[in-house]
């Protein structure tokens, strides 16, 4: 990051921010993409399976990462005042966060896993799958973690483009370990949806050497001496990372969990409409990859200029950002409308599961492209450490509005699986409108009107 004198270089500045952070996230999404489009081509059994594996461990992972996130704040607004002696400090105590909510994690799927598979009624061959899948990502659980402090790290910065070229390396490993241990390929043993998992695994163990080697070598962060001085554990940065972190945590996990459940209230309609909801789902996240992208640029630079005391310039940053979006958002509606044959037909050999994508799609679309406005906003009011209000927002949308929405039309013969998405639209509409209030008034606070 440096300072910028008009729009134009904030412009281009914000587009070198966003363009490696875009693929980084399309690295790490497309993973999962890659690998249910891979289980489904294996078996829908194996897809259920995975596709359950996959909302049950998403649901603890993105509230861990979202409490993570409390460090990228925290370091650029540092950097924006130039106060660096502490971060190497502070980056200590996120690996610290990271091992314990690891540790969590890990011990409630030890005690928990198999109960709730029973009480979810899901077929015993994709339960058996879904058990065995999360065995093995388990082994890279802790990496899985420990690598969100270091991409952080290195993203505030700046420095976004490495970790755009070390996901990518890491997205090659996982594409070749799902595709071999799937299929049985290149001397590898055929063990179907399974095979997922241990490419996940591999994929974290892959960006946390990676990243490491960039903390110690890279000329802007080898002067931190990160894994050469070790830092105590400090309950002061500990308690400032998690003040800011936990409402990002919890406010990320009551939108993610919403997935989760969606995902999970589908297994009553059986593995078809499991299999299709997370097909299309997989579809949506890859598109998500914009909005969130942005979002964490916007978080980095919005939080530099008000480091650095520049307050106009970090509202015009926030601009770009949502302009931006809304761009975007337009492009997603108008990609997926002209292609929606040929996105059904990637997924699936199945007729029945093919019907059922191509219906889904329509609100999956629409979906996208209300969250594509709406997520960018959450990236700035982060930026300004305004934490608690996001959190509130998401609890009214997604389990005020959507949870209750989709659940009774969910058990209404009218809607079925249909009513499921029609509350998860009614969820990103409302939290769009909060959250556009919320960054209106914050802004128009920051700057004392």
């Amino acid at each position: 990051m440096y300072q910028t004198y008009s729009i134009i270089q904030k412009l281009w500045l914000f587009i070198k921010l966003f363009t490696p952070m875009c693929i980084t996230q399309f690295s790490l999404i497309g993973g999962t993409f890659i690998a249910i489009f891979l289980t489904g081509q294996y078996s829908t059994i194996d897809l259920a399976g995975v596709a359950t594996g996959y909302n049950l461990w998403l649901l603890f992972y993105i509230f861990a990462q979202g409490t993570l996130l409390g460090i990228t704040p925290i370091i650029s607004q540092l950097l924006g005042a130039k106060k660096t002696d502490d971060i190497s400090t502070i980056f200590y105590q996120g690996l610290y966060i990271g091992t314990g909510l690891a540790c969590i994690i890990l011990i409630i799927g030890l005690l928990g896993l198999r109960p709730l598979l029973t009480a979810l009624n899901l077929e015993p061959a994709a339960a058996e799958v879904c058990i065995s899948y999360l065995k093995a990502f388990a082994i890279g659980l802790f990496p899985l973690l420990w690598v969100n402090t270091l991409r952080n790290t290195v993203d505030s910065h700046g420095l976004t483009h490495y970790s755009m070229a070390i996901v990518f390396t890491s997205f090659i490993v996982n594409v070749f370990l799902n595709y071999s241990l799937i299929f049985g390929h290149f001397g590898f043993p055929e063990i179907g949806g399974v095979g997922a998992g241990y490419g996940i695994a591999g994929a974290c163990w892959t960006n946390f050497i990676l990243f490491s080697l960039v903390l110690l070598l890279h000329p802007k962060l080898k002067g931190y001496r990160i894994f050469k001085d070790f830092s105590k554990p400090s309950f002061h940065y500990i308690r400032e990372q998690l003040h800011i972190g936990i409402p990002i945590g919890f406010s990320i996990f009551l939108e993610a969990s919403i997935f989760s459940i969606a995902g999970l209230l589908m297994v009553h309609f059986g593995s078809a409409v499991v299999a299709a909801h997370q097909s299309v789902i997989s579809f949506t996240n890859v598109f998500y990859c914009l909005p969130l992208s942005i979002a964490m640029a916007s978080t980095i630079a919005v939080a530099y200029e008000l480091g650095a005391g520049r307050k106009q310039e970090a509202i015009q940053y926030s601009y770009i950002s949502r302009i931006l979006a809304i761009v975007l958002a337009i492009m997603i509606c108008t990609f997926t409308f002209t292609n929606m044959d040929a996105i059904a037909d990637l997924f699936t050999n199945d007729d029945e599961v093919y019907k059922l994508i191509y219906s889904f799609l329509g609100y999956g679309v629409f979906f996208s492209a209300i969250d594509a406005i709406g997520t960018p906003l959450q990236g700035i009011l982060r930026a300004y450490k305004d934490v608690k209000v996001v959190l509130y927002i998401s609890l009214i949308s997604y389990w005020g509005v959507c949870f209750p929405t989709a659940y009774i039309l969910a058990n209404n013969p009218n809607y079925g699986p249909f009513g499921v998405w029609i509350g998860l639209l009614a969820s990103v509409l409302v939290a769009g409108v909060l959250f556009t209030w919320r960054t209106w008034y914050i802004q128009r606070q920051s700057k004392g009107l």
